[in-house]
């Protein structure tokens, strides 16, 4: 098992420091699908900005932990907040019909990771899980 963990200020600028750390990460571990690595980095991207959009409603103080992990060929992704608790029945993608220039995060997410999950947590905040299987 290999992993590398940071913990950033909720500041969307520092989203990129993710992106650019998880690509590293993977191909220092010698996963080289770019395309594959594009999407997660993109996936990643709207997991995060959703973090500070919408529970942390883009108070840039807030902390936010994010660890990747590799296991044999699984890749982890952990997302931790320290938010209030989020309905897990509410988050969901809009209608792919209603043509906006936002919203489709929850749905770019769910397609590039084959499992998402929020663990349940008794401290405050949320943990999202976001798992793929790598393969080339």
């Amino acid at each position: 098992m290999d992993y590398i963990e940071l913990e950033i200020l909720s500041k969307t600028k520092y989203i990129k420091i993710l992106r650019e750390t998880m690509k590293y990460f993977l191909k220092l571990n010698d996963y080289n699908n770019d395309e594959q690595i594009f999407f997660m980095e993109l996936a990643l991207n709207e997991a995060v900005a959703n973090v500070i959009e919408h529970t942390y409603k883009f108070d840039e103080l807030k902390s936010i932990i994010i660890k990747f992990e590799l296991i044999n060929s699984d890749f982890n992704i952990y997302i931790r907040d320290f938010g209030e608790k989020i309905d897990i029945s509410k988050v969901k993608s809009r209608d792919l019909e209603d043509i906006k220039d936002h919203g489709l995060g929850v749905h770019i997410i769910s397609q590039v990771f084959d499992n998402i999950m929020w663990k349940d947590i008794n401290e405050d905040g949320n943990l999202l899980i976001l798992t793929k299987k790598l393969g080339d």
